[in-house]
């Protein structure tokens, strides 16, 4: 993408731009990918900052900020520290895709060569990395988005915050705004990211977050440029603006209710290149331990670390229940003291305490109740209104079918112990 510099006034024509590239290779280090293009770019005279490669399951990206004329040509710097236009930024990012032996040369949301959007499976589902959702939220609220996600969490309170870690990179999620809010931690190598869902946020996002920021993976210069000289100019000019923050998004959380200090506070925290550092001081300006922040690249997890594991929607259905079903019972147990007909009531009226054998016999009672509904009514000069009839079969057979799929996934598990 070719961005001009924030600090521009308008109507005043900048005298370079930043143009942002990002090579993909396959190769998992990305070691001797990063080498080939420092290599090429010096090869090129290219003015240019050089990001350290990620890791990306089986591939690597290679990200590079690039000066170029506003006309969209190279800016090239000789010995002497004097620059010069080589071509075009498009014609560039194929010359070095094909000069690197890349996969990809991501220019704009679409590789360069082909002009086609990048859609590869292996960047979409990536290996490695962590990310770490922060909130307040239960151990079904987790069995819920582990069954949409279709990946593993493991769950655990802190006395600071209710923490969900999943074992892979994943930006973003959609939760429930029984959650909200929340904010989420991804970690992928050097590159760092958070995003954030708010109180009343708009329904419009469908439960995605209301705001997100990925900080720069830290690059250094290409070439040495000579201080004083033009090319040591343009070299500044793209270490500042490839560390600065989207000052106009991050103006945005006034929407949300965040104040004008706070949002001062994130224009410092939100620039620079990301560590477990930046990630601390964020969560520190939204009222959060910055201590949570150390989730997101400790190796061990706490003892108490539940491991929340995906499964199919009646499994995910009954494990989220089962979960409110031993939390309503650990803190009615608490708080105070039942009587013997009061325990007997509550468990009569949850399946979730009956033997898994009792459960399905219910579920299968049900669903003879529902057909012998269907069958017994006469449709043509019903006993009461015909959607009455249907609303409470529908209901009845819901209710069957959830019984028998539960109490047979309670029973498989209880025999496979």
């Amino acid at each position: 993408m070719v961005s001009s510099p924030q600090g521009t006034q308008g109507g005043e024509k900048p005298e370079w731009l930043i143009a942002s590239l990002a090579l993909i290779f396959e190769d998992p280090s990305g070691e001797d990918s990063h080498r080939r293009v420092r290599q090429n770019l010096q090869a090129r005279n290219s003015v240019s900052l050089l990001a350290a490669p990620v890791s990306w399951g089986k591939l690597s990206v290679v990200e590079m900020a690039l000066a170029v004329s506003p006309d969209g040509y190279i800016v090239m710097a000789d010995e002497a520290g004097e620059i010069s236009f080589g071509q075009q930024i498009e014609g560039f990012a194929i010359a070095l895709k094909r000069g690197t032996g890349a996969r990809y040369a991501d220019f704009e949301g679409v590789d360069a060569e082909s002009g086609e959007p990048i859609n590869d499976e292996a960047l979409e589902q990536p290996t490695g990395g962590r990310s770490v959702l922060l909130g307040s939220f239960s151990e079904s609220d987790v069995a819920s988005f582990a069954g949409v996600t279709k990946t593993a969490w493991h769950y655990f309170r802190t006395e600071h915050a209710d923490v969900a870690i999943h074992e892979g990179y994943m930006p973003e999620i959609m939760l429930s705004k029984s959650i909200f809010p929340a904010i989420m931690l991804s970690r992928m190598g050097p590159r760092f990211s958070m995003v954030f869902w708010f109180k009343g946020q708009s329904k419009k996002l469908h439960g995605y977050p209301g705001f997100g920021h990925g900080w720069s993976v830290a690059a250094h210069p290409v070439l040495d440029a000579t201080p004083g000289t033009k090319s040591a100019e343009v070299a500044a000019f793209l270490a500042r603006e490839w560390l600065a923050p989207d000052l106009e998004s991050i103006a945005q959380l006034a929407q949300y209710g965040i104040g004008d200090s706070t949002i001062t506070q994130l224009n410092d925290a939100l620039g620079g290149s990301g560590s477990i550092e930046k990630l601390s001081s964020v969560l520190e300006i939204f009222g959060r331990s910055g201590l949570l922040a150390e989730y997101a690249e400790k190796d061990e997890l706490p003892p108490a670390a539940r491991l929340v594991a995906p499964r199919g929607l009646g499994a995910t259905v009954a494990s989220s229940m089962d979960a409110e079903a031993r939390g309503n019972g650990s803190l009615t147990d608490s708080v105070r003291p039942d009587t013997h007909a009061m325990k007997r009531f509550r468990k009569f009226f949850n399946p979730l305490r009956w033997r898994p054998q009792s459960q399905l016999i219910w579920g299968v009672v049900q669903s003879l109740v529902a057909i012998a509904l269907l069958v017994l009514t006469d449709w043509d000069e019903p006993r009461i209104p015909l959607w009455a009839v249907i609303v409470v079969t529908g209901i009845w057979a819901l209710d069957a079918v959830s019984n028998i799929g539960i109490g047979f996934w309670r029973s498989s598990r209880k025999n496979g112990k």
